[in-house]
């Protein structure tokens, strides 16, 4: 996959509706040099509002809230540290250094509670769609919900496997169209959440997180729940 050519009608219109800074000087009429592109998604559910850093550059212009996600930017190669911060604080939560490779996409994933806060890279490769799928992984970031299995519709089987926190599948292709889906805990058979009618539609993929805390009772916002994130668009 050519990541310049697939996300040259993409990324221009997200960084601006969301007003993020681009990670690479604008250096009028200098060479372009090679790059990667990462998004961020903020999934850990008791931590407040973040400014993020990738070496010296602010990735952020705003407070980066739980379950936002930062658009796909373009990054230099090599190692780049990743820096979490409470939003106007010198306080430093989380650092952590990833490897970025020529024309790759990727997505970081920041969860875990304040005390164990860990920021998990995955390489983003959904393939090529065909003119009626669609694409879809599963992400699991809550930290008290346990080994879960995802059914879709009527199902009996969970459409992803080893599904623990902190783990990802890869992008899976299904029938593009509208799904009932369900999270039981493999521990207890219990169903913690149900999303009915999700449309998943042709020429994209997605991201299916599941995020937030099963033991929250009283702040919505922080409760399990499920959350789908467009990552592509096939135009």
């Amino acid at each position: 996959m050519n990541i310049r050519n697939a996300f040259k009608n993409l990324l221009t219109p997200i960084v601006i509706i969301l007003g993020l800074s681009s990670c690479l000087n604008d250096n009028d009429g200098a060479p372009i040099q090679p790059f990667a592109f990462v998004s961020i998604y903020h999934g850990a559910p008791e931590t407040a509002s973040l400014d993020v850093f990738a070496n010296s550059s602010k990735v952020t212009n705003s407070p980066f809230r739980f379950t936002e996600t930062l658009p796909y930017l373009r990054y230099y190669l090599g190692q780049r540290t990743f820096k979490f911060s409470p939003y106007n604080s010198v306080t430093t939560l989380l650092e952590d250094t990833f490897t970025i490779e020529d024309n790759k996409v990727y997505s970081i994933f920041l969860t875990g509670l304040p005390n164990d806060l860990e920021a998990i890279i995955v390489e983003d490769s959904w393939g090529s769609f065909n003119q009626n799928q669609t694409k879809i992984r599963f992400v699991h970031l809550s930290p008290d919900a346990g080994e879960v299995e995802i059914l879709l519709d009527n199902e009996e089987t969970s459409k992803f496997e080893n599904n623990e926190f902190k783990s990802h599948s890869n992008f899976e292709a299904l029938e593009a169209k509208s799904y009932n889906i369900k999270v039981v805990s493999k521990e207890t058979g219990e169903t913690l959440i149900t999303a009915n009618n999700v449309e998943l539609k042709r020429n994209r993929a997605y991201s299916l997180i599941l995020r937030g805390l099963e033991s929250e009772q009283t702040d919505v916002n922080k409760q399990l729940n499920l959350q789908l994130i467009t990552n592509f668009i096939n135009y």
